[in-house]
């Protein structure tokens, strides 16, 4: 046997697609998510095109969390799962230094991806992985869609650096939480957006948690900052954030203000203002 048909036989073996025909000087073709689902999966295309609004936005997700996302999708005849995407955390260190893009485990071989597609439920259970002496720990998210199940999301965590976190790494650590319950029931991502990986937004730029009102619970640093830029004389925390973000806006006429008018919706630093009608 040629050294070709050696490494097409360990690659199968392995899980992984054999390597592609390449020519000298070029690069090999890397397979895109379409490919890897329409060869692979039973989805259809309006299943495709949820996991392309999920993946516009998971940097999010990845970045709040400190941690890899790979998209698992099982494949047609459900023996296996084939990756079909993957993210790494712009706040942490990864976990993975290959591309697992295109690779194919057979079932069983993963539990926790096993449960979470089985039982449509986000799981956490097991001791941490050792890969190349670094301790990595793993959850598995179910990608659900109008009620099915359409894969499951394994979250790589890097445990090498873990410390103590900080006011900020927690408030990422809630609102990453938060949203992978968004994902696994199916109310993430929001449809009929438009799909712009550019203008997805970034956690370093800063990052404002809210309750059900609107009002500020938590603000990071470089949020801070930026309202500072604009004006605001002292924190955010405690005040309506539409409020707060309409207050340094230039007036335009006569205007109703569609917030509160108690002391506690007054944006600090700054004097309440009589609402008018036109």
């Amino acid at each position: 046997m040629d050294r070709r048909r050696l490494v097409e036989a360990h690659a199968q073996q392995h899980g992984r697609p054999p390597p592609p025909v390449q020519l000298a000087g070029t690069l090999a073709h890397v397979p895109s998510m379409n490919d890897l689902v329409r060869q692979h999966t039973a989805l259809s295309d309006s299943d495709l095109e949820w996991l392309h609004l999920l993946v516009s936005e998971w940097q999010l997700l990845s970045d709040l969390s400190f941690a890899d996302l790979v998209l698992w999708v099982p494949t047609r005849d459900g023996t296996r799962y084939v990756s079909v995407a993957q993210m790494r955390p712009n706040t942490g260190p990864t976990s993975y230094q290959d591309d697992m893009v295109g690779h194919l485990v057979p079932r069983g071989r993963r539990p926790l991806l096993d449960a979470a597609l089985d039982e449509g439920r986000i799981v956490r259970e097991g001791d941490p992985e050792w890969r190349e002496e670094v301790p990595v720990r793993v959850e598995s998210i179910p990608v659900r869609r109008e009620g099915r199940v359409l894969g499951v999301i394994a979250r790589n965590t890097n445990l090498l650096t873990v410390r103590t976190p900080s006011r900020l790494e927690l408030t990422y650590l809630q609102s990453a939480s938060d949203l992978a319950q968004m994902i696994a029931a199916g109310s993430f991502p929001f449809p009929g957006q438009q799909v712009d990986m550019d203008a997805s937004p970034r956690v370093g730029d800063g990052l404002i948690r809210l309750d059900a009102d609107g009002v500020v619970q938590y603000a990071s640093p470089n949020a801070l900052s930026a309202y500072h830029r604009l004006g605001l004389a002292s924190d955010l925390v405690g005040h309506h954030l539409g409020q707060v973000t309409a207050e340094p806006a230039p007036a335009r006429g006569p205007w109703t203000r569609p917030w509160s008018s108690s002391p506690a919706a007054t944006p600090p630093g700054r004097p309440r203002r009589r609402a008018t009608t036109g």
